[in-house]
């Protein structure tokens, strides 16, 4: 690997880096100027520094924090030292240091990048540790999912990873034996590759602080960089400079909390999540020997609705899966919904009558349903806590939009139920989930409560007896 050395005039490449065996004074160098308050500018900085703070790289664990948090290292400010500050571990110094190690092993932490990032060079800073930088050190990459990075950090000591996420680095803490060998088995679970081999670093001087290394191949990419102290030390400020990828930075898939209901026996839950890239599987694509009676292709019409801040009525009714939240039926959040939700300790429902709805016109009157399937597909934060289905027949649409009830019989067809998120939900006559299937039905009336969206409503009928 290509260094790249600083003196007092100018920075060129070099093959190798000087370094003095061993040092016992600072009579050992020639030059002993103190480092400056300011770094001096980066020969990488037309470049991204991936191991930005400000930016988003975090510290994921370190062994040791004991005379200074490893979050200095990544501080995008120039490393500042004052002679006079002291506190109860000693003197205080602007970058991660660990203690004297006593113990088998060496130090070392992992650093989450800001961004998934081709590496293309490293610059490391030691400004002001002069007695006290690490004698060599070297750093691992690795390119990590979304999942892999949780279930390498899922393997950090809890208390540690808890610590960290809620205060940052401790100033004065540093793991146990015991919590090193535990993140370590959790970091040998992914693959690292060299980026930079263990290297001499030279004292925090002036002339002697900054070290620039030029990775000599341009297919180094990566999510997170352990550093590596041999064996322990302190180090002022570490730049990892590349481009970020073009790629879509790799996050979990957003999913619900919980899905609160699984199929039983009031209906069959079937999350779109289990048929990605399957979606002939879905119920609603195995209608062999029915008719969707509700649909649009068979003059299915949204008649009419309480709310349609979000989508018409129509939506319910299309043949097609919902491509969208903006294809389905949404209502405005309920003004009047409860501002403290209490469950119906014998339903397990919201204790709340309060509820949007939407009529539709079935394409043609039927006695004979065999089934239904509400969809509440991409519906994840806004699906309604339960619905309820009802049916009713009229020959006139006027009587329904005149919203009196006392003209128009209407009867359950799926009693009020609890919703899961993007799912469709199955009903089966054949399993008694339907009720008054062989009543007569010209137009359904769908209830939410208290608000939200579905994707589709869907009426089937079979075709030998669709009335």
């Amino acid at each position: 690997m290509a260094t790249l050395t600083r003196d007092d005039s100018t920075s060129k490449l070099q093959s190798g880096m000087h370094h003095i065996a061993s040092v016992t004074n600072v009579a050992d160098f020639v030059q002993t100027e103190a480092a400056r308050n300011v770094a001096p500018p980066s020969p990488f900085k037309e470049w991204q520094n991936a191991a930005s703070k400000a930016d988003g790289a975090r510290v994921l664990f370190a062994t040791d924090e004991w005379f200074a948090s490893a979050d200095r290292l990544i501080e995008d400010s120039s490393p500042v030292f004052d002679p006079d500050a002291y506190c109860v571990q000693g003197k205080v110094m602007d970058g991660w240091e660990s203690r004297r190690r006593r113990e088998a092993g060496h130090d070392w932490n992992i650093i989450q990048l800001s961004r998934r990032t081709n590496l293309i060079g490293v610059e490391i800073d030691t400004a002001h540790f002069t007695g006290n930088q690490v004698p060599q050190i070297s750093l691992q990459v690795a390119d990590l999912t979304a999942a892999q990075a949780v279930k390498m950090v899922s393997g950090f000591p809890t208390e540690i990873t808890l610590t960290r996420l809620l205060f940052g680095g401790v100033q004065g803490t540093g793991a146990s034996p015991d919590q090193i060998g535990q993140a370590e088995k959790a970091c040998q679970e992914v693959e690292w590759k060299e980026l930079l081999p263990r290297t001499p670093l030279r004292p925090g001087y002036e002339p002697s602080r900054m070290h620039y290394f030029r990775i000599p191949t341009d297919d180094i990419v990566g999510t997170h960089v352990r550093v590596n102290y041999y064996p322990d030390g302190g180090v002022a400020r570490l730049r990892l400079w590349g481009t970020y990828t073009k790629e879509t930075p790799d996050k979990p898939i957003p999913q619900p909390a919980y899905c609160p209901i699984r199929t039983g026996r009031t209906c069959s839950v079937i999350p779109h999540g289990d048929c990605v890239g399957n979606e002939s599987q879905l119920p609603s694509r195995q209608t062999q020997g029915l008719v969707e009676v509700s649909s649009e292709v068979q003059g299915g019409i949204g008649v009419t609705c309480s709310n349609k801040h979000y989508g018409e009525p129509w939506h319910l009714i299309q043949k097609t899966l919902g491509r969208d939240m903006g294809d389905g039926w949404e209502t405005a959040r309920n003004p009047e919904r409860p501002s403290v939700l209490i469950k119906d300790p014998t339903t397990n429902l919201v204790a709340s009558s309060l509820n949007d709805w939407a009529v539709l016109k079935l394409g043609h009157p039927t006695n004979a349903v065999d089934r239904i399937i509400l969809d509440t597909k991409h519906f994840r934060g806004n699906y309604p806590e339960s619905v309820l289905l009802e049916g009713c027949y009229v020959e006139n649409d006027d009587f329904l939009l005149s919203g009196d009830d006392s003209v128009v019989e209407w009867f359950t067809l799926v009693p009020r139920g609890r919703m899961a998120p993007d799912a469709e939900h199955v009903y089966e006559t054949s399993k008694n989930q339907v009720l008054n299937a062989d009543r007569l039905i010209s137009h359904v009336r769908l209830s939410i409560f208290p608000d939200g969206g579905v994707s589709r409503v869907r009426v089937y009928a079979k075709e030998d007896e669709k009335q």
